[in-house]
């Protein structure tokens, strides 16, 4: 069971998971050509980047299957169970904001910039400026509000789901049918559609059977 005593333990653990992430990435960089892990050098935080993402995809997985099992109500009304999901979600976003900084090295690696001078879209730069401004903050507000009030209820959901919705987006780009399927990223749509249904379910369930929400 997650519980605080253990967060600069697994603040510890993720971090270092992400210099190993590096570290394997650099060295893979040195591999012959013909070597199935190597890469060019300039590409070492393409692939930094790419590795930190999937680690982000399996701590908000395992968070929807949390959620979609126990229910938001059920987990609030435990206060172990409350305090793995608080630790669940401050670990995905101590993670993310690595993987958002490996992402600008890989862009500076390339003599890039990121910049919001191109077309502003609702589905493209506004929904990621958007998703990454609630990872930020969404872990505070959680912290700080230990009930579990019908507003937090509904910003969690959603929360939860536009994740999920930036990440299936995120996979389908890397899906170039029939030249580069990409089965990997295809997998990872189906399971996490089928985690976003779960918790749709116990949504379901859970307010079905009329049981107020803690003010």
């Amino acid at each position: 069971m997650l519980t605080n005593k253990r967060i600069p333990l697994l603040i510890a653990l993720i971090c270092s998971i992400e210099l190993l992430v590096y570290l394997w990435s650099a060295w893979t960089s040195t591999f012959d050509a013909n070597n199935f892990f190597a890469i060019q050098s300039e590409f070492i935080f393409d692939k930094c980047a790419r590795l930190a993402g999937r680690i982000s995809s399996v701590i908000i997985l395992i968070t929807l299957i949390v959620v979609g099992y126990y229910g938001l109500k059920k987990i609030y009304a435990d206060n172990k169970r409350k305090e793995s999901f608080l630790i669940l979600i401050t670990l995905f976003t101590l993670n993310h904001l690595i993987h958002l900084l490996f992402v600008i090295l890989r862009f500076r690696s390339h003599g890039e910039s990121i910049t919001l001078s191109g077309p502003v879209d609702i589905g493209g730069t506004i929904h990621g400026i958007i998703t990454f401004t609630m990872i930020i903050i969404v872990p505070f507000i959680l912290w700080k509000y230990k009930h579990l009030s019908k507003l937090l209820y509904f910003v969690m959901i959603f929360h939860l789901f536009n994740i999920s919705s930036f990440m299936i987006k995120t996979f389908l780009g890397k899906v170039k049918l029939p030249d580069h399927p990409a089965y990997h990223n295809q997998f990872g749509i189906v399971v996490l559609s089928a985690a976003c249904l779960y918790i749709l379910y116990r949504v379901y369930i859970e307010n079905k059977r009329d049981k107020p929400v803690i003010e």
